[in-house]
This record gives C-alpha cells, structure tokens and sequence, in this order.
C-alpha cells in the first residue's frame, strides 16, 4: 500500500484514463496523477469538485452548480468547457452534480435534484418522477434509488421501477457493482443484497453484519475480488466465493477509516480516496507485506510453512498464521509457552523444530517439546554424508550432535574442543566444520570420527587473505564464502587460502557488504545486500539472475545482523523483517500484469554564470552542444510507470561519474560546472517484477572555451614565440648585466682584497711598531730599574762610608774619603745614564722630551727629567733615588713643576703628564 502525498482531504470521486492517469475530484480542483507527476486543475471561482469520469478521451467533472469537459490544448494543458451552461435554463438551484455515468452513448450528470444528460450536441434536464440517489453502472444497467423509494433502473433517459425493489424504502442505496452469473450486488445502509434480474436475496459471505454495521459507503470490484469500503472501518476484501481475504484499516496503515471513493486501475490494484488522503493499494505486486497487518509481533527471524500453516519466530516467541487458498495469511496467534528469542524454525522430515533462548524445541499441536537443552540453538543442519546420519547445531556455547529417536531428533551429545558463540554454521565436502564466531572471526574445525571431539581448531586470520577479521560464513552450492566490505571471498581448500570471487559482480547494480547467502532450493541462492536481495540460479559453471528486490521499493526493512529469507513452497518466499514479514510470490513474477515502464528523459537545462536557464528538449534533439558558460547541466527524466507505483531509478554521467548511482526516487540530477568534454548522461528503473528497464541516454556536449580555440592556440604559439624571443633578449641582456657585475665587482673586490692586505701591512707594522715601543718600554723599564737599583746601592755605599767616616775620625784619611765620595756622586749623576734613558724614552713615548719641551720650553733638565718619570707613573718615593734627592725633595720639585707649567692644585700633574 502506498499513500499518496499533497492530495488534498475528502477525496470524493476517482477515475482512470485506462492507460497511466489517474484523476480525482476532491475539495481542491481536479487532481491529475501522471506517474510521479500530480497536478491540480481548478475553475476560476475555485470551486470543490464531486464527481470525475474519463469518457471517449475526455475528462468529465461535476461540482456546485456546474458541469463539463476538459480538453488538451496544442500545448498539452488542461482546457475546460462547461456545459451547464448550454442548458435552455441554466439555472441549477444550488445542485452539485455527485456522479457521471456513461450508458448507451450518453452522459448523466446526477445531482440530488435532478439528473441532465449530454448526448454529444444537446445538453438536457430529464424529468424524473421524484429526487434519485447517486446512479450506479452495473449488469449493464444503470440503476437509482428514488429518495425513500425503490429501486429503478435508466431507459430512454427514464426511470423505471425495477419490481420487487419496494423493501429498499427504508434504506439508501450506497453501492451497486457486478457479480458473476449475470447477478449485481447492492449494498445499502442496512443490509447487502443479490440481484440476478428477478429476485433480491441476502448476500451470504463472511462478517457481512461487521460490514454492515461499519456503514457501506463504496464498493468495487476487480478481477478477482470485491471490495467494500465503509465509513467506520476501512476497505472489507472478498474474494468472488465471498471468502473475506482481509480488512484494511487505518492499523493497516489506510490513512483514514472514511471512504468516500474506490477506483480499480488497468492492473487491477485499487485507488482508495478518503476523508483525509489518498492511498493505493496493489493486489498484483509479487510482493506483499504483511508488517501492517498483524499488532506488535517484534523482528522476524526465521518461519516455515507447515501443514498450510505459517509458523514465525520473533524475538518474541513463536506465531502462526492460518492461509487461504488466495495465498494470503491471516488470524495471527501466539504458540503458548514460546515467549523469548527464537533463532530458528525448520521442518525436517515431516517434524516442525525450534531454536529458541534456552533451548530447542518440536512444535507438536501448538505446543512446545524440548528435544535439545543448550541455550540459544541457532541453528540445526544435516551433516553431510551418508556414512553419519547425524545433525548438527551451533548454540550460544557449544556445538551439539543430534541423533534421530524414533522419528524425532534429538540431543545426543555434546562435542568437546571448542567453546564459542557461533551463529554462522557451514560443511564443506571435506567434511569440515566452518562457524561464524560472534567476536572471534571464522573458524575451520575438524571433528574426530566418533563426533565427540573437535580434534584440530582453525582460526581463519588476516593471513589467511583476509583483509579484516569477519564472522559471516555461507555456502554458494559447494563453495565456503564469506564478505569483506564490498568484496566476496571464497575458500581455497587447496591453498588453503581466501580468495577473491567475483562471480557475482555482474549482477549486483550497487556496491555494498553481501550480508548473506541463503540456499532457496533447486540450485536457487538469495544473496542479500543492504540495498537489494538477489535470487540467483548456480550451477557449476554458470550463474544467472531470477529476480531482484529492493527493499526500498516496499518501504521494508530486514532484521540488521540477521538477514534471512525462507523459502516456504517452490514459489512463496518470506522476507524477515524488523517489524513483520513479507512473502514474494514468484508465480506472480510470471503472470504479472503490470507493463513493463519506460523511461524517458524529458528536458536538459543548462544554467551560466549568471543563472540563465536554458532548456532543451530530449524528443527532438538527443544530441546536446552547449557553450562552455552552460556547464551547470541538469537532467529531468520521467517514467510511464503506472501511478502509485513507486518508481526507482539509478543514473550515470560517463566520463565523470564512476558507476551507478544509489537507486532512489529522485527523477532529476544536477551537475555543477562541467568540464568542456564530450558527455552521456544514462538512467534506468526497475519494475516491480525485479527487473532492469531499458537505459535510456542523451549525449551532452560542453565546448571548450574560447581560450581553447585553435585560433587560440595560435595566438598562444605567437605570444609564447614573442616571450622566448624577449625572454632570451632579457636574459642576454641579463647576464652581460651579469657579467658586467661580475666584472665591477671582481674589480671592487680585488681593491677591496688589496685594502685588506694594506690594512693587514699597516697592521703588521703597527704590531712591529708596537712590539719595538713594548720592547723600548721594557728596556726603558729595565734601566730604569737597572738605576734606582744602582742608585740604591750606591746610597747605601755612601751612607755606610759616612758612617764609617764618622766611626773612625781620623783614622779614616779625608782623601780617600773624599775621593770615594767623589765616585759615588759621578755614579748617582751619571749622564752617559742620562742619554740612554733619554733616548730609550724618546723611541717607547714618541719623542716625548721634544714635544713637551715644544709646549713648555720653560722648563729645565731636571723638571724634563721629573716629568719623565711622572709620565712612567711612578711614585715620588720610587722617583727619589732615581734624581738622587729625597722623597721631601721630590715633592719640592713636584711643587715647583706646577708652578712652571702654572696649573692649579685642583689639576692632576701626572694625569696633565701622560697626555703627552
């Protein structure tokens, strides 16, 4: 079922064009859905419409005191002619034309009041014997009930009474529609009742009081059934034995309990207007979905199909659901004690069994009798091989033998060596064990031969050519499979390795995690995806698709981590779903009635820079060239899907795009500024029987740009000529600039080396210069030094001749003294001393005699001299011997050089000194 968007509420009248449209009057204007597409279509006063028919390619419509046609224009719109207005009294009288029928050439307009007839020139008001009810086409006949009368049926434009129909005076006629054997039903606001052309009986089907008592307001009939739809609860489902197949209501997922108008499309699926919404419901999808039927049951896990019955495992204990022989399941009930998790249900061999939480169980009469007693069975699988008539299953801890007990299987033992949770369980034709462990990833196990022990224990690791650890393991006929990521993997027993399969790729329309691999019998695989479910054929060398689902496209979802889908009989196959289940009916896939779509590209836009759109059509030119400012390229597709039906669409740009994209909805795609490149854009559906649709392309071209013209590039060839010509020009130029530095500065860097080696020459020289004056003041140093020591000693020699002198009076001859005396005194004031301290001072302080004798040439000898050894820095007591006075005498000499050189106390004589 499928509820239509944006319809607008009270939806009163529906009508098909026979092909794709569908039209519909309700409180807004005339609705026209055309595949995705839905527009409204309303008269200037904006007016409700009541009533639509399609009648020989025009659309009829009735509403407040008006009625008429619309027409296509040229253009493809919408045009409306009324025809109230050619009536000779146009005057309606606030009638609201409720229906449109068309019978034997002519078209009634019926209102409440009066019924007006068009015949194709003349527009007409019948006279009628009193106020009818809505008319109703059925048996070939048009029949009507006069207001609190009985029932009459149209000829020549009157009514005649139809004999026996007086019981009706206290009823309302809601609904006439055809049965088989030439009979008509009639349903009214107090019973239901059969009609064959001369008697009226009850009619005989199930719940029919239930149906009465919800108020009938609508019936239809298709193919196969009949539909009644009420006021109070929905839509009652018959079959044509008047067997009830189901009730559709809002915990169906109707959108409202109020129906107000049924309409049966080309495929023979239903459109359901309400009080509030639209809703359509198809009967012929292979696909039904049965997670709106049942209350609050949990996620489905595992089913199986038993002696006609439907058996379901949830997380919620075990369910089980009766079957018609339409196929459909129904009257839902709880198994007693089977509360919980329930991993499994299977028949083998005639026996029902079940895996629940803690433990595993045979279903017998709706009741539970454990035959395993570990918790959590996942699963329960034959081991293969005639010589061990044994079954196996994995649990939440250990791996467990069955054996058959009679006609029973039941526990047997327990096998030792390996411990683990493990839901995935697999046999390859070595007899190996292969399980999905929860965490652990994948193990190999080989058991001993008395099945008690597993004797050597496997863990497939990332060595083993595996990107990642994974836990899913299943079978694809013989081969051990598992998934990573997008990427199938199969075992190599004879490398002992996981390799790469791509066997499947083909067929796969997306990428994605294949999450598992369900065997479906007779050689038939489901591999299940995240965005669809294959049904896949294998033989030993080939492979080929059955059917495809998109679960999607019914609005399912499966139990995440626990994909399953059971094969119930050769053709039904369940889904299990995460609110419920789904059963796909394959023979529906063979008789489909649905015409397979077609899509169309309709228009390309194209937008600049600056916004500007630019539209092409698709149906006139397939081949597209545009400029390359119009490189915003949008593509618009459509599809002659049949209304109501979800359409699902994959698209691809080549030579941009990488694959196909996700299927979806969308039935336009963008794509922001292209390159300039040659493009085709491709987009494909799929329908409901799984099948891919045609591709359909257009071919975009965006040119390059101007700057990539061959002009162009013939002005590039001359500017990238004339900029090599500049370019060596500048660079000669360059480099005899270069060069001309080169040469100015060698020249500056030469004369720069030669002011360097004359600074290092004025250097050395002064190094000489100065190493000559520190050894000139070292010899000055050692004279002087070499005097004061001679003057001392000679000082000391005269006062200790004095002392003799004075010791020995006259014994001490005056001569000798006198004479030594005399020596001592030429030794203190040796001048020859004089001259070499002179000179030795001169060399180590620059001629420092002259330039002091230039600036004060007052002074005498002596004073040069006291200046001399002032400017050594030397001490008045160090001086004294050196001028042979005493220390008194030196200060007196001091005193008196002030005078001469006529500075003031305040003035350091040395520092005045040791500037010259």
């Amino acid at each position: 079922m499928t509820s239509q968007q944006k319809v607008g509420n009270q939806n009163w009248d529906i009508a098909t064009d026979g092909s794709q449209r569908i039209l519909v009057a309700n409180n807004y204007g005339l609705l026209v859905i055309d595949g995705e597409a839905t527009r409204l279509h309303n008269l200037p006063e904006e007016t409700m419409f009541r009533s639509v028919e399609y009648i020989n390619a025009r659309i009829y419509t009735g509403s407040f005191e008006d009625f008429g046609f619309w027409e296509e224009s040229e253009s493809g719109e919408l045009l409306y002619h009324s025809l109230a207005s050619r009536l000779e009294n146009p005057e309606m009288n606030n009638d609201e034309v409720w229906k449109i029928v068309e019978y034997e050439g002519v078209i009634y307009f019926h209102s409440f009041g009066s019924v007006y007839a068009y015949n194709g020139e003349d527009v007409y008001r019948l006279n009628t014997p009193g106020s009818f009810m809505l008319p109703h086409l059925a048996g070939g006949r048009v029949y009507s009930q006069l207001i609190q009368g009985g029932l009459y049926r149209l000829v020549d434009d009157e009514f005649e009474l139809v004999p026996g129909s007086d019981f009706l005076e206290d009823e309302e006629v809601k609904s006439i529609i055809d049965l088989k054997g030439n009979k008509i039903l009639i349903g009214t606001s107090n019973g239901m009742y059969t009609y064959d052309g001369q008697t009226f009986e009850d009619w005989d089907a199930e719940r029919t009081e239930e149906v009465i008592q919800n108020q009938i307001n609508k019936m239809v009939r298709t193919e196969d059934k009949i539909v009644v739809g009420t006021i109070l609860n929905g839509l009652y489902i018959f079959d044509l034995n008047f067997n009830l197949i189901k009730n559709i209501n809002t915990q169906s997922h109707l959108q409202n309990n109020t129906i107000l108008s049924l309409e049966v499309d080309s495929v023979d699926n239903l459109w359901v207007g309400m009080d509030r919404g639209l809703d359509y419901i198809d009967f012929n999808t292979p696909v039904n979905v049965y997670s709106y039927e049942m209350d609050d049951i949990g996620s489905v896990y595992s089913a199986e199909l038993f002696n006609d019955e439907l058996y379901i495992g949830t997380n919620q204990g075990i369910y089980w659901l009766k079957s018609n022989e339409n196929g459909s399941f129904y009257d839902i009930s709880l198994i007693p004690d089977s509360q919980g998790q329930v991993w499994f249900i299977k028949e083998i061999e005639g026996v029902l069994y079940a895996g629940l939480n803690d433990g595993t169980f045979v279903i017998e009469n709706k009741t539970l009798r454990k035959v395993g007693y570990e918790n959590g069975g996942y699963n329960l699988k034959r081991y293969p091989g005639e010589s061990r008539n044994i079954l196996l299953q994995s649990t939440y801890n250990n791996l467990v033998v069955y054996q058959k007990n009679d006609s029973v299987w039941e526990q047997s033992n327990i096998m030792t060596g390996f411990q683990a949770p493990a839901r995935f369980l697999e046999f390859d034709h070595l007899g190996n064990i292969w399980l999905g462990h929860a965490v652990r990833g994948i193990f190999q196990l080989q058991p001993n031969i008395q099945f008690d022990n597993i004797s050597n224990v496997k863990n497939v690791s990332l060595a083993d050519g595996l990107p990642l650890n994974n836990n899913r393991v299943f079978k694809l006929g013989n081969r051990i499979m598992t998934s990573v990521a997008d990427t199938l993997y199969e075992w190599d027993a004879i490398h002992e390795q996981f390799v790469h399969f791509n066997g499947l790729d083909q067929f796969f329309t997306e990428s994605g995690v294949v999450k598992n691999i369900i065997p479906a019998g007779m050689q038939r695989f489901w591999v299940i995806k995240d965005s669809e479910i294959l049904l896949l054929e294998v033989h030993f060398n080939s492979i080929k698709l059955l059917y495809r689902v998109l679960p999607d496209m019914y609005n399912f979802n499966l139990v995440e981590g626990y994909e399953n889908v059971v094969q119930l009989t050769e053709n039904l196959h369940l889904f299990c779903l995460d609110d419920g289940f789904a059963i796909l009916d394959m023979e529906q896939t063979r008789h489909s009635k649905f015409p397979i779509p077609r899509v169309r590209i309709q228009s390309v836009s194209a937008v600049d820079y600056q916004e500007n759109q630019t539209v092409f059509n698709t149906e006139e030119e397939n081949e597209i060239e545009l400029s390359n400012q119009n490189n915003t390229v949008t593509f618009n597709w459509s599809t002659s899907q049949l209304a109501g039906i979800p359409a699902f669409f994959q698209y691809k740009l080549d030579n941009l795009d990488a694959g196909w994209s996700s299927w979806s909805e969308d039935q336009q795609a963008e794509y922001l500024r292209l390159p300039s490149g040659v493009y085709t854009f491709s987009v494909r559906a799929i329908d409901l029987n799984g099948s891919l649709t045609e591709t359909t392309s257009v071919t975009v071209t965006i040119q390059k740009p101007w700057y990539q013209s061959p002009f162009a590039y013939f002005l590039y060839f001359l500017m990238f000529a004339s900029l090599g010509i500049t370019l060596r020009l500048y660079y000669s130029r360059k480099r005899w600039k270069e060069h001309g530095r080169f040469v100015s500065e060698r020249h500056t860097e030469m004369a720069r080396d030669r002011e360097k080696a004359n600074k290092e020459i004025i250097k050395l020289k002064n190094e000489k210069l100065q190493s000559e004056v520190d050894h000139k003041s070292s010899q000055l140093a050692s004279n002087t030094m070499a005097i004061m020591r001679k003057n001392n000693l000679l000082s000391t020699i005269k006062d200790e001749l004095q002392l003799q002198k004075d010791n020995l009076g006259e014994s001490f001859p005056d001569k000798s003294y006198t004479k030594l005396m005399k020596l001592i005194e030429d030794g203190v004031e040796d001048e020859h001393e004089w001259e070499i301290f002179e000179q030795l001072y001169n060399e180590a302080h620059g001629n420092f005699f002259r330039r002091l004798k230039e600036t004060y040439p007052q002074l005498t000898p002596s004073d040069l001299r006291l200046c001399a050894y002032l400017r050594m820095n030397l001490s008045s007591k160090e001086i004294a011997p050196l001028l042979n006075i005493s220390v008194r005498g030196v200060e007196e000499r001091r005193y008196r050089l002030r005078k001469r050189l006529e500075i003031s106390t305040e003035t350091n004589l040395t520092e005045l000194i040791m500037t010259f």
